[in-house]
């Protein structure tokens, strides 16, 4: 890709005068209607070192309203991001419905500095690029425009660059320590750098090299490349808001004729609570002994409840946690999202909670809330809801990839024992703040929920993050279970990386 890139590209102070005014105000003008229609930008610059990324971009921010976007210089990790993906960092910071987010470096910086094995990708390095690849295209199927350049120059342009900086005795005070040998091996990383190149290239988020050994052709470059994929972009939303104009979905309901997974589940199991008292004590006392080992070995562990109204979450949930260190472990309540969640993509919100190495994250219902809730209530369309299955199951590769342990638990109760418990919450007075209006329109499509939660759990469950259906007609049984699995997911996770 890089071998064939025209590098003597120049354009005079004179020629470069004469447009740049103009792009400038282009520019400006697109970022006002980008706004106006909600479409979130980003900007990714990479390149070599003395490739003149800092002064181009500069000269790219002069052309837009501060208010409008955010500036990331990426560098070394700091602690917390050590103990988070790679991926977390840059997840947590892409830009709101209308903004613009312009990373000077970015997850292509980091992937190629942790995962250099001497000039050559490491084992890991797949795996990551796999990440970015399901990163990128996650966020332009959500309607982000991604933007990529590559500031190229040639290994001789770059030495002369780096004495020129010598004789003007200006210090490379910016350059991390890490990053010294990747600053001075070019011929050892092009070949790693090319193939992260042509294998990060797509159409959803192409790459776009700039010849930047001169920087008034590199910068006006930049500029109008922006300028061609907003104004693509623009059309892009305008004629989409056309064509659905006027268009009304379907609301005939089709019946689900596959088989379902929920109504065979045997729902009469129980423990007597002698049984569970017992078995309470000893698999709590198990968790909490687990919990330091996997702090000890810096292993994340994420445990999601989703099931039906009032079929126990909550007590699972509060069992599980009784005996645990509660600096280690953090119980995130989903419920509805924010007008500034809504702002970003869905995933942006579970992004920003994903515990540390060594932690405990518990998820009082989850993303899973994209098909199921948001699917049976019309909150999103059709075709985000389907496509969501593919981006969860992706987003837990991701984690898992990580290191994290993910389990994940439906708390299955049938209609009759819902209806029982709705009514007993109803007539307890320190229990009516957990029954409302809104379980009991949920209640009235429980055939919708049950389609949804039948797909889910089909769509859903892999090798790497299963799901455990828990009988949970019986309290006692289904907390039992609950505890049991654990302990039998992170005992079986240990011994697979030889840690037990």
């Amino acid at each position: 890709m890089l071998e064939n890139v025209d590098l003597s590209k120049k354009l005079s102070k004179k020629d470069y005068d004469n447009v740049i005014d103009e792009l400038q105000i282009h520019i400006g003008e697109l970022q006002r209607k980008a706004w106006k229609m909600d479409i979130p930008v980003i900007i990714v610059f990479e390149g070599w070192h003395a490739s003149g990324m800092t002064e181009i971009i500069n000269r790219f921010l002069l052309a837009l309203n501060p208010m409008g976007f955010d500036l990331y210089t990426t560098g070394k990790p700091c602690h917390q991001e050590e103990q988070k993906p790679l991926l977390w960092r840059f997840w947590i910071k892409i830009p709101k419905k209308g903004s613009i987010a312009i990373f000077d470096r970015s997850w292509y910086r980091r992937a190629i500095i942790e995962h250099d094995g001497k000039g050559k990708a490491d084992s890991r390095m797949p795996k990551c690029l796999d990440g970015i690849t399901y990163f990128e295209r996650q966020l332009t199927d959500e309607g982000y425009l991604l933007i990529k350049f590559f500031l190229h120059v040639s290994k001789e342009e770059q030495e002369r660059r780096y004495q020129e900086l010598k004789r003007d005795g200006v210090p490379l005070f910016i350059v991390e320590e890490e990053e010294l040998e990747y600053l001075n091996e070019y011929d050892r990383h092009l070949p790693m750098i090319e193939g992260i190149l042509e294998r990060t290239d797509r159409a959803h988020a192409p790459w776009t090299i700039i010849e930047a050994e001169d920087r008034n052709f590199a910068t006006v470059k930049v500029l109008a490349k922006t300028i061609e994929s907003i104004e693509s972009k623009i059309v892009e939303v305008e004629n989409t808001v056309k064509a659905t104009q006027g268009h009304h979905p379907e609301n005939c309901i089709i019946p689900n004729i596959d088989s379902s997974i929920l109504e065979k589940v045997d729902m009469d199991k129980s423990l007597t609570f002698k049984e569970y008292k017992k078995q309470k004590k000893a698999c709590q006392k198990k968790i909490a002994k687990l919990q330091y080992e996997l702090f000890r070995n810096q292993i994340p562990l994420i445990v999601v409840f989703e099931g039906w109204d009032a079929s126990g979450k909550g007590g699972g949930i509060k069992r599980f946690a009784q005996k645990l260190n509660p600096r280690l472990y953090r119980v995130t309540p989903v419920g509805v999202p924010s007008e500034y969640d809504l702002a970003h993509h869905y995933l942006w919100r579970f992004y920003n909670e994903i515990p540390e190495a060594g932690h405990i994250g518990i998820y009082d219902r989850s993303w899973y809330g994209r098909v199921l809730v948001e699917r049976v209530e019309k909150l999103c369309n059709t075709h985000e809801w389907k496509r969501a299955y593919r981006e969860i199951n992706e987003f837990e590769e991701t984690l898992t990839n990580y290191g994290a342990i993910i389990i994940k638990f439906w708390t299955h109760i049938d209609k009759g024992e819902q209806l029982n418990r709705f009514k007993q919450r109803e007539n307890t007075a320190h229990k009516q703040w957990k029954i409302t209006p809104d379980d009991w329109r949920n209640r009235e499509k429980w055939d919708l929920y049950l389609n949804a939660a039948d797909e889910m759990l089909q769509k859903t469950s892999t090798t790497r993050a299963p799901w455990t259906i828990v009988e949970a007609n019986d309290k006692y049984y289904a907390r039992i279970k609950i505890l049991e699995t654990i302990i039998e997911r992170i005992e079986s996770e240990l011994e697979q990386r030889g840690l037990q």
